[in-house]
Parts: structure tokens; sequence; C-alpha cells
């Protein structure tokens, strides 16, 4: 999804007096002997007012700042730069952001958007273009962009099979591996595909069960985007590969741990993991839950 964080808080007289909902912010940290450490920024989306003879209590939904950025564009936005420089473009026509943190992309980002977009759609686009993960908030509140990871050569951010992390019996496991494809072509339909066809092809690798030499035959998904040339063809086929093929899914529970942050790589029972999501309860010793795909490979 688009907002990657959010929260539902209950708050007491005081405090409920004391928040304007329309322009607050909340940063809650996690207190782990004596230091603190942050778990992101949060506005108010939706506030209820519970009235008892006590006082009013507030029940306050908040997501993190990305809420400010997927908004309806009042204006068109085009682009014909690099995918980095069309994303700081886009981000420098928004209000204010607490820090910005973008990769550098070699590739280039050619397309226009009609005002009534929403910012969400538009960074997705670039993102494809640009080799990049999903944007998102971190856990200071900075938004960021990285560029696509492949979590079966990266570098483990947390190990789970040290220290017996992972709690029993919470362990679950569902699979795309059926319908997934294992093929993807991106096709340019851009006016510089007018001589030369520009396409780029990505084919999962042959050890993965579903691959086509393993299956027989070839299910793929094919795309067209505006593209400047071959290499940007095939880096967005490998993108959209391994974005978009979520074949294995696990839901395990961990100790509390705020070092989590988004696309974190866990290595867990001698593979390593892409972190999607986690979630916790505001509560000392509460589990933590985490989603975390890999591929067949």
């Amino acid at each position: 999804r688009t907002i990657k964080r959010d929260l539902r808080v209950n708050f007491g007289v005081a405090a409920t007096a004391a928040i304007n909902p329309l322009t607050d912010r909340i940063m809650p940290f996690m207190l782990i002997g004596g230091t603190a450490w942050p778990l992101g920024r949060y506005m108010f989306t939706d506030e209820t007012d519970v009235i008892s003879t006590g006082g009013t209590l507030g029940d306050m939904a908040l997501v993190d700042e990305m809420f400010i950025v997927d908004q309806q564009q009042s204006s068109a936005f085009s682009s014909d730069l690099s995918a980095t420089a069309a994303i700081v473009a886009f981000l420098d026509a928004q209000p204010p952001l607490p820090g910005v943190d973008v990769e550098g992309s070699p590739y280039p980002a050619v397309g226009s958007w009609a005002p009534g977009t929403t910012g969400g759609q538009i960074l997705e686009a670039l993102a494809t273009q640009g080799d990049y993960m999903s944007p998102w908030f971190d856990n200071v509140g900075f938004f960021r962009m990285v560029r696509t990871i492949d979590p079966d050569v990266a570098v483990p951010t947390l190990d789970f099979d040290r220290g017996n992390r992972v709690i029993a019996g919470t362990i679950s496991e569902t699979s795309d591996l059926l319908r997934a494809p294992n093929r993807f072509i991106v096709a340019s339909n851009s006016s510089e595909a007018a001589g030369d066809a520009i396409v780029g092809t990505y084919d999962v690798p042959p050890s993965a069960p579903y691959s086509i030499a393993q299956r027989g035959f070839a299910i793929p998904q094919v795309v067209n985007l505006q593209l400047a040339n071959p290499a940007q063809a095939t880096a967005v086929a490998r993108n959209l590969g391994i974005r978009q093929s979520v074949f294995r899914r696990t839901q395990l529970a961990t100790a509390p741990d705020p070092r989590h942050d988004s696309y974190d790589v866990i290595r867990w029972q001698g593979v390593n993991w892409l972190e999607l999501g986690w979630s916790m309860t505001l509560e000392e010793g509460a589990p933590m839950t985490h989603v975390l795909r890999r591929s067949f490979q």
C-alpha cells in the first residue's frame, strides 16, 4: 500500500484536550535499557470523541506523513529527467517534509500525469521506471526511496537464526507458486521506440520450481511503459520480477525490536527474506508480528 504505517491510540482527558489533530504530530518511541528508539512520525486522520462524566477521551487513528504526499494533484506533472531528479522535482512541489533521502538511479523517467492523479500513483510510476522499491517514511520520519532489493544476494540486516528470536506457534506460510508469472516483458511505447523496438525481458532463474524450464511453459506478465533504451527496459523487467512476484510469504512473531524498518533483509531458516511490514501492540512486552517474503530461487 502507499501509506506504510498507521497507529490507533487512545488518549486520556488531558491529552485529548491538549491535542490539535489538524496540526499536531505524534512520534512514539520504544524505551530499551534507557535508550529511546523512534518508531516513526504520524499525523491524525480520524478522531472519535468518547464523552463521559469524567471528561472527553480521544480514540485516534494516525498514519505516517505519506498522507501529505498521496493527495490528488491540482496540476499536471511531467518528466523528461532522470528518475531521481523527477522524484525530487515532484517532492519539491509538495508541502515541506521533515527529510528526503532518495538513492541515485541512472535511468530516465519519461511521462506525464493529469491533474487529479494521486501522489502515490506518480511515485509508483517513477519507482518502476527508475528501478526503485516503493517509497516509505522511515523510523525517524524521513521520506525514503531505495533501489530494488534482491534479498537472495543482499547482506541480511537482522538474523533470526541466532538467539531463538521467533516465537514458536506463531508461524504461518502461504504461496503463489501455482499462478506466479515466470517471464516479465517490458516494452516501450515512447516516441523513441518508433525505430528499433525497446523491449526488456526477465526470466526467473531455472532453479526456481515455477521457471519455464521446470514448469514447461511461460506465464508472462507484459507491461507497456515509456522507456529510453533496452538497458532500462531490462532493469524495469527485473524490478517487476523482484517486486511483484510474491511467491512465498510467512508471518511470524518475535520479541519487539525497534531496529526494524521497511525492506530489511532478514536471515531465517538459513535463507534471506525481505520484510514487507510489521505490527505490534503498543504495550510493554507485547510481541512484534512480521510479514516476510522470498522467491523460490
